[in-house]
């Protein structure tokens, strides 16, 4: 099946009819890939929802492989894959296993559960190896919050060997899992709880709280948008996080850390200065070590992708400035 586009055609996700942006009409084309699995531990083979957006341009200047963070789905990064196919790429994006219409890992769809985050690097390698012959070269990796450390894990586990990796507000350090009730958590997984939901959470049922209650972001114009998704098609939503996605993103975020100075392509990380998620801290620390490009967009939510123009227009000026600084 490589170098073919012989696959199902996907869903697209239309709360109220909302039509595709007129960029996207005629460049976008959404595909169920099938994905072997990697080994014997990570289970049957998984089939991935996918975006494939060509650039606007008849010669691309790259192209930009995308990871989206827990609960995401294609459809969020629409405003952002026009941004970067008006710039000249080519943009793959996914829906992760067990999110978005890409296939659910376990028998109940709510709950957010994945063996291990090198399942998530090998799928985005997969992908890039799969659709190699429609993404021309240079590759860039791009995540956001779990994407992101979903790109630099695939990077230091050489499963990916892109030109460069960009990330927005990457999951290295949490504040919500900054917890002495930790412990716990490793030890129910271990004695067979992986798949249980921690008690508790809110959004049990994968609704979007409301925005004066949100931790994402300050722009009500995107937020609503974004929360129509999942107000009005029940198949994306995803609930708070299991036992196993924990522990698995505990394991993810040590070996991404200890493992810095093992990336080594250019690779610039952006900080949401306002973060209440994913602890800016975390992102300079990471840079430091990794001798990465850093940058701190002040002020900003978690989802740079959605914020206000005014720290959405930082995150691109960044992204332009270290493109160029690259020759990329």
């Amino acid at each position: 099946m490589r170098g073919t586009l012989n696959f199902e055609t996907a869903k697209v996700a239309r709360p109220h009819g909302r039509p595709l942006p007129d960029a996207l009409e005629k460049r976008a084309k959404f595909y169920r890939v099938p994905i072997p699995h990697s080994d014997e531990k990570s289970g049957p083979p998984v089939t991935l929802r996918v975006m494939l957006a060509t650039a606007a341009s008849d010669h691309p200047r790259g192209s930009i492989i995308m990871c989206p963070g827990r609960t995401e789905f294609i459809e969020k990064y629409f405003e952002t894959v026009v941004d970067l196919i008006g710039r000249g790429f080519n943009v793959l994006v996914f829906d992760p296993r067990g999110q978005g219409l890409s296939d659910r890992l376990i028998d109940d769809p709510l709950k957010s559960y994945v063996r291990d985050f090198q399942d998530y690097a090998d799928d985005m390698a997969a992908l890039t190896d799969i659709f190699t012959p429609l993404l021309p070269k240079p590759h860039i990796l791009m995540g956001h919050s779990m994407g992101g450390c979903v790109a630099l894990q695939a990077v230091i586990s050489g499963v990916s060997n892109p030109s460069a990796v960009v990330c927005s507000a990457p999951m290295l350090g949490l504040f919500d899992l900054d917890s002495p009730l930790i412990w716990a958590v490793k030890a129910l997984s271990a004695l067979g709880m992986s798949k249980h939901d921690l008690p508790f959470q809110k959004g049990r049922q994968g609704l979007p709280v409301p925005f004066e209650g949100n931790k994402l972001t300050s722009d009500r114009a995107r937020y609503d948008s974004w929360a129509a998704y999942f107000q009005n098609i029940p198949e994306l939503r995803l609930g708070p996080p299991t036992y196993g996605w924990i522990c698995a993103a505990l394991r993810a975020m040590r070996f991404v850390n200890k493992n810095a100075d093992k990336v080594k392509v250019p690779h610039l990380i952006i900080a949401a200065g306002g973060d209440p998620i994913v602890d800016p801290a975390s992102n300079e620390d990471f840079a430091r070590a990794s001798g990465g490009r850093f940058e701190n967009v002040k002020g900003a939510m978690h989802e740079l992708f959605l914020e206000r123009d005014e720290y959405r227009d930082q995150f691109l000026a960044h992204f332009d400035s270290f493109m160029a600084e690259n020759a990329l």
